[in-house]
């Protein structure tokens, strides 16, 4: 007896749901693993930017423009932060002003440096030139947004809980973020990727 079509829909969505589930795992356990080497990557690529001394355009250029984008955001949703060359501030409850300072470490250029190796690999295959723009477009403006992101929560998390919490966020959980957004950045361009039939073109009529 033929299966109605809708029931084959139902089956074909229940296992691209237990596939999605099954990814997230697999995600968070990759995440896991590659934090240490993560760490020790950003040691090194540090280590190879002072030599050359390429931070001081990063310390004179980039960290202004970023403390000014991440005080816009968080002057949006409420935060009353000020912001300087290289720290922002804010008045406390007891009157006095905290500040956290901003160095050319922390502007997520390592971030940058990755995605640029992960897509000298990704993109050395066959390639239309379109799918290459569309995967170079969504890669830079993905990474600028999520390292964005990054500051401001490192900022709110400071404002909230205290600096050593900050801190501790600051050096785990926000690398955490950007591990995430290159696993899921490349699982993106996977599946835009054609496919010879949807879950719909298999309904027989």
């Amino acid at each position: 007896m033929q299966k109605r079509p809708f029931q084959n829909l139902q089956q074909q969505l229940n296992s691209t749901s237990h596939q999605l589930f099954r990814n997230i795992f697999l995600l968070t356990a990759l995440i896991l693993i590659v934090l240490p080497f993560w760490n020790s990557l950003q040691d090194v690529l540090t280590k190879i930017v002072m030599s050359i001394g390429w931070y001081r355009q990063i310390q004179n250029i980039i960290v202004p423009y970023e403390l000014k984008v991440t005080g816009s955001i968080l002057s949006l949703v409420g935060f009353p932060v000020r912001v300087g060359e290289a720290y922002m501030e804010w008045t406390r409850a007891d009157g006095k002003n905290e500040a956290i300072y901003l160095v050319w470490n922390c502007v997520g250029w390592q971030s940058l440096v990755l995605l640029v190796v992960t897509l000298l690999t990704g993109l050395s295959g066959k390639h239309t030139w379109m799918s290459k723009i569309e995967a170079l477009a969504i890669g830079f403006l993905g990474t600028y947004l999520i390292n964005m992101l990054r500051l401001s929560l490192v900022v709110a998390i400071y404002f909230w809980f205290g600096r050593q919490v900050g801190v501790v966020f600051h050096d785990y959980f926000s690398n955490l973020m950007t591990i995430a957004w290159l696993f899921v950045f490349w699982r993106l361009i996977s599946w835009s990727k054609p496919r010879p039939e949807s879950v719909l073109s298999q309904i027989p009529l």
